[in-house]
């Protein structure tokens, strides 16, 4: 991570910005979560963007902006999703408790937690987002009758959210986890 903080700092000159998108899914019954699988997903969803953090504030000054991807999943409940979701509440307070640190060098840091967005990740993994009792009824329905806009994101529109989290039009948010979720 330092390395790559570096390269940016030695072309632009400076960070002002780090929008860190980590994420691995993780679907699984208690039973059959391993060490291996817990050690990946936090690796990749928790370890990930913390020292990516670390890493763009030793190279940011005051008026520094970081945000981090959590999850819906991190505040719903979701049948065997417990791992992802775990790691993804973990980013959440993450933004939270590092906010009073960063406050004080000047630099906000926040969190975006999306719901089902139009994605490739979306399309291999929605179905298993149906509850055990709806399985069989498209998920197009599902997905209508569990958000108040019925439908998934748009990337753009989860982008948009982030962009706003990251401008100076979010000057007085900071240690906020922003669900973009269509109302789950």
């Amino acid at each position: 991570m330092s390395d790559m903080v570096a390269r940016v700092v030695d072309e632009f000159g400076g960070l002002d910005i780090l929008a860190s998108n980590a994420g691995v899914e993780h679907f699984g019954a208690l039973e059959s979560i391993t060490a291996a699988d817990f050690d990946r997903v936090f690796r990749i969803n928790v370890a990930g963007q913390l020292f990516a953090t670390q890493a763009a504030v030793a190279a940011m000054k005051s008026g520094g902006r970081i945000l981090l991807t959590s999850s819906i999943s991190a505040r719903i409940a979701v049948h065997s999703h417990t791992l992802y979701a775990a790691s993804k509440a973990a980013v959440s307070a993450m933004a939270l408790n590092l906010a009073p640190e960063l406050a004080e060098r000047g630099i906000a840091i926040n969190a975006i937690a999306p719901g089902g967005t139009a994605t490739d990740m979306a399309a291999d993994v929605s179905a298993r987002y149906i509850p055990p009792a709806l399985r069989g009824v498209p998920v197009e329905r599902v997905i209508k009758s569990m958000s108040a806009i019925g439908r998934l994101a748009e990337p753009d529109e989860i982008a948009a959210v982030g962009a706003f989290l990251l401008s100076p039009d979010a000057s007085y948010i900071t240690g906020a986890t922003i669900d973009a979720s269509g109302g789950m």
